[in-house]
């Protein structure tokens, strides 16, 4: 994914109301609902309760059967990789050598690998898990070898000329907690419990990289936020007003290249699978009684091989 693709993001954001919201959850996930002993007979099935802020994505808290899920659809560009990645998949089935070719692969589904490999029991890590679509004959993708943890629909987005485009939505369970970042004042024990969940995220993704070759190329794709690439922004320090902002910006991009990348000491970094986004709004804390802990992770958009 390079600056062009960065730039259609923005043309890509979805652009979906609650109303469609609501549609998407009753026509893929609302026939079995979440199961268990819910009384649904004294709730509605499903609802959209509000938009979340997302950067290029459209996120929905909503209910089903009462538990509150996280209900993703994913921009434009990200979608048209994973089902042109998939036709891909399928074209090649037939050679049994081919069906896990990491040119048949996807960010969407580095995600999928990544929720599922974080909920293994011995990270002790909490973060969404993938829930599967209920109505698979109406996702999109009923053909597209049995991945059940998307769905594909027509939808409008931010660029009327682009509208409608084939995104992938998918479900995700809802991580208790609030943000850190809501949180006024916290001890330095509840950093150094940050510190140590991070810790045990990268050795999970370590070994997802290592056990996983298509989620590992996969992560391999050009971020415009990826550290690596802070060189990226020269063109942009023009729509700087302030001389002296400018003048700093010019400054650090001047030092990073010296210091990191003509030095050759970047080449030394550990590299790997980063979540590259965990910071106090993606941090989810509960109170156990004896301080706030952190309780879990959200939102891999930014993960990426750095």
């Amino acid at each position: 994914m390079g600056n062009e693709d960065e730039a259609r993001r923005k043309l890509l954001k979805p652009k979906v109301t609650e109303e469609e919201a609501l549609s998407i959850l009753t026509d893929f996930y609302i026939p079995d609902g979440f199961g268990g002993d819910v009384k649904t007979e004294e709730l509605p099935r499903c609802e959209v309760i509000t938009q979340l802020d997302s950067y290029d994505d459209i996120n929905f808290l909503v209910k089903i059967d009462g538990e509150k899920a996280l209900l993703k659809i994913h921009n434009g560009v990200e979608s048209e990789q994973y089902i042109a990645a998939h036709a891909r998949k399928r074209a090649r089935t037939e050679d049994a050598a081919d069906v896990n070719d990491t040119a048949a692969t996807s960010v969407i589904d580095m995600h999928t690998a990544i929720y599922e490999h974080l909920s293994a029991p011995k990270y002790n890590l909490t973060t969404g898990r993938s829930i599967p679509v209920k109505n698979s004959f109406r996702s999109g993708n009923e053909d597209d070898d049995n991945d059940d943890s998307v769905c594909i629909r027509d939808l409008s987005v931010i660029s009327e000329d682009h509208s409608a485009q084939q995104l992938v939505v998918r479900l995700l369970s809802w991580v208790h907690g609030d943000p850190l970042s809501s949180v006024q004042w916290c001890s330095i024990e509840t950093l150094v419990d940050a510190g140590c969940y991070l810790g045990r995220m990268s050795h999970a993704l370590d070994e997802l990289g290592a056990s996983n070759k298509n989620a590992l190329e996969a992560s391999k794709h050009y971020h415009a936020w990826d550290g690596r690439h802070a060189a990226d922004i020269d063109k942009f320090i023009s729509h700087i007003d302030d001389e002296d902002r400018r003048k700093l910006i010019t400054s650090i991009i001047e030092s990073f290249k010296k210091d990191i990348i003509d030095s050759g000491e970047g080449e030394k970094f550990r590299m790997g699978i980063n979540h590259a986004d965990y910071n106090d709004a993606n941090i989810i804390v509960k109170n156990d009684g004896t301080g706030i802990k952190v309780s879990g992770v959200i939102d891999f958009g930014d993960t990426v091989h750095r």
